[in-house]
């Protein structure tokens, strides 16, 4: 009977060790306790609004606008080219200042989700604490921690000098030319008075954080060839495809030759070399129908010191080699971005350097390999950067598995509080 009872103990003990809480991970453990956090839950609130698709930008808004009614800050929505753009403001004591931008966008990339471990809109948060979404590392995690700083401000009376703005814009992916671009040309924006502005950043492996002063331009281009068609049992002279071919060799040779200057780079070093990659391709009816067109996408991004004049005949070069007929559209063409200034004659930068080196925080500046918003303000000679305090993060932006873990999210809102005091209370420029 001992025995017995004694095995019915073991089971219980078992069932009870292996019980799941809720989106915690297999086993109660030190991270668990965070899931309790308003801060926490809101970000995996945001997580769970699928912004992969146009429709659902709406509802982010609604997301939004929650969160400043909550924490009792003004907000607007604009709306200057049909996409909806959110601008909460926490008023500073000296309106006359220059104000702070702390802006992130709401759409995310697309998801192929049977290559995610976790449902990647469900915001679940593992045994090591690690909440897996598409977005949290591009940029809804750098939304929440700038929402969680106002809020914190407002909550106990904190009035900065300056005025701050958070701003979340609908269309970052897809080159923001109904967000930041059609808004930086209204008056409200000009209203706004900006003086300094933080964007999205990037992840660092190791304990340093990274700080972007300037991002490569995104030449994304379509090349469509034209060719002989006809039947699938006939072998033609000149098809689409054989062109197609032809332009492809000539592009992954280009390529190859920019993989070898990077070879001799540092890492994190984005100088002195184009990124280029053929991302989509276009063609064909039928299995037993020879295509007459065919086409392909190419996302090239620009170094700071390439020449857009010289780069624009080698591409130009690309198409008559390619042959008569083939056509270029582009889908984004970058001639300009602007770097913000990293010396003391930027009092953003020197306060913005000093306060994380006051917290111990070494800070790396470094070439943005991608673009964001940010280059549209810089563009227009607002000084910005982009930085995130995703610390010893493995990079999956825009990649499956997509994480951040929760200590290193509620240390953001801890970093992001300083930086936003300290350059909310720049008296100078």
């Amino acid at each position: 009977m001992t025995s017995i009872k004694m095995l019915i103990s073991f089971i219980i003990l078992g069932i009870l060790s292996t019980t799941h809480i809720s989106n915690a991970g297999p086993l109660r453990n030190r991270y668990s306790k965070y899931l309790e956090l308003d801060a926490v839950q809101r970000l995996i609130e945001y997580i769970r609004i699928d912004t992969s698709r146009e429709e659902n930008i709406k509802h982010a808004v609604d997301f939004w606008v929650s969160q400043a009614n909550d924490a009792g800050l003004p907000y607007t929505v604009y709306a200057p080219a049909g996409k909806p753009i959110f601008v909460a403001t926490l008023e500073g004591s000296d309106p006359s200042l220059p104000s702070i931008m702390l802006n992130s966008h709401m759409d995310v990339v697309t998801v192929d989700e049977t290559e995610w471990m976790y449902p990647p809109f469900a915001g679940y948060m593992d045994a090591n604490g690690d909440i897996f979404g598409r977005g949290t590392q591009d940029t809804k995690d750098i939304g929440v921690v700038y929402m969680e700083v106002l809020r914190k401000f407002k909550k106990d009376n904190i009035t900065l000098e300056r005025t701050i703005h958070v701003t979340v814009m609908p269309d970052e992916e897809t080159g923001g030319k109904n967000g930041m671009q059609a808004f930086v040309k209204t008056k409200q924006f000009k209203a706004l008075n900006i003086g300094f502005a933080l964007d999205e950043g990037l992840t660092s492996s190791d304990d340093t954080l990274i700080a972007t002063y300037i991002d490569r331009r995104p030449w994304q281009m379509e090349f469509t060839v034209h060719g002989e068609g006809g039947h699938g049992s006939s072998i033609a002279e000149e098809t689409a495809a054989e062109k197609l071919h032809k332009l492809m060799d000539t592009i992954m040779a280009y390529r190859e030759n920019q993989k070898d200057i990077m070879r001799t780079k540092n890492a994190n070093d984005y100088t002195g070399f184009n990124s280029i990659n053929i991302n989509m391709f276009h063609g064909g009816q039928a299995p037993n129908i020879i295509p007459s067109k065919m086409s392909l996408v190419v996302d090239m991004r620009l170094a700071p010191e390439a020449e857009a004049s010289e780069m624009q005949a080698l591409v130009d070069s690309w198409v008559q080699e390619a042959g008569n007929g083939t056509e270029l559209s582009y889908i984004r063409h970058e001639q300009v971005s602007l770097p913000t200034a990293l010396d003391n004659s930027n009092p953003y930068w020197v306060t913005f350097k000093n306060t994380l080196n006051n917290m111990g925080i070494t800070v790396r500046s470094m070439v943005c390999p991608a673009t964001s918003d940010i280059m549209v303000l810089r563009n227009l000679g607002i000084p910005a950067l982009g930085f995130t305090t995703k610390s010893n993060t493995i990079s999956r932006i825009h990649a499956k598995d997509e994480y951040i873990n929760v200590e290193t999210f509620l240390r953001g809102i801890e970093i992001y509080t300083e930086l936003v005091k300290k350059l909310g209370n720049l008296k100078t420029c």
